[in-house]
């Protein structure tokens, strides 16, 4: 038996893995002819031996794959045919491909019956956050939209990272409804987010916050020029959100960080933003020319705007 999977979204191929191990370990509880190998760190040949050799009891083997199309193509489907291990019944094949690669031969071979095939390509926005909504309900946290809002802005479509902070959660037994305050005491802010922050503080004209988050932000290991690059971003946004209010889809933004973008608008005016852009483009070009402290003079940017 083959069982091909590949795409981009490596979680999910990591989580079918996972399920394919445990089902195959509650039949074949020794464990003695689970095979993991990979193209990146293994030859090809390990694999040809691996499946060329004999029981040590008799249990199906499960041989792991991973990275398979960085292999010789031509000399593996070879292989693959040779061994007819499409319907040999003693050997379960799992070949793994994470990303794009070019559909030769082989990937026709694999993904033709009888191998079972799946791709898993990366889930929408909306998809995203169904699926963190289930996720954190299989491990008792119910998080309020504006927790989930909160994560999704902070994580965007990573499902490594939404693991990592929704398992935090229940790590710290934050159990039962979760609100986005008790959130943002675990999270990591993403840079987004600080920045988020930042306008936000900028357009209440609260300075001491603004600087709050740019600290917070640097703190982090996030660079000034990074972060003064993504400032003049979400500042071009609210100015362009403010000149064509009636075409929201023209941004192409996520919508939750439109409705911040909406919020933050009317706060200020077309001039006040064209002003603040044009201090962010000066001080870019002394980035790029002078020899300044570049914290220094973000912070002094910000204490200015």
């Amino acid at each position: 038996m083959i069982i091909f999977l590949y795409g981009k979204d490596s979680y999910r191929i990591n989580q079918k893995i996972k399920e394919i191990i445990k089902g195959y370990e509650a039949k074949n509880p020794s464990g003695l002819n689970l095979i993991n190998l990979d193209i990146a760190e293994n030859r090809l040949e390990d694999f040809f031996e691996s499946a060329r050799a004999g029981l040590l009891i008799p249990e199906k083997r499960l041989i792991i794959l991973k990275n398979a199309f960085k292999a010789d193509s031509e000399a593996l489907l070879k292989f693959l045919k040779s061994q007819n291990l499409s319907k040999r019944d003693d050997v379960i094949l799992l070949i793994i491909a994470f990303s794009d690669f070019d559909k030769n031969e082989l990937f026709e071979y694999l993904i033709k019956k009888p191998n079972q095939v799946q791709n898993f390509k990366p889930l929408k926005a909306y998809e995203v956050k169904s699926w963190a909504k289930q996720f954190s309900n299989s491990l008792g946290v119910d998080l309020t939209s504006e927790a989930l809002d909160f994560l999704t802005l902070n994580c965007g479509l990573d499902l490594w990272r939404f693991d990592c902070e929704i398992r935090k959660l229940a790590d710290f037994k934050v159990k039962g409804v979760v609100s986005r305050s008790q959130v943002e005491e675990l999270a990591v802010p993403s840079t987004n987010y600080n920045i988020f922050r930042l306008t936000d503080a900028l357009a209440k004209k609260n300075k001491k916050k603004a600087l709050e988050a740019l600290y917070i932000a640097l703190d982090n290991g996030e660079k000034p020029t990074e972060l003064l690059g993504l400032l003049a971003w979400q500042i071009r946004n609210i100015l362009r959100f403010k000149s064509n209010p009636n075409k929201l889809s023209d941004l192409k933004l996520h919508p939750f960080v439109l409705e911040k973008i909406r919020e933050s608008a009317g706060f200020f005016s077309v001039d006040e933003l064209s002003a603040i852009l044009s201090k962010i483009i000066d001080l870019d070009l002394a980035f790029k020319t002078g020899d300044l402290n570049e914290k220094t003079a973000l912070s002094l940017l910000i204490a200015e705007l």
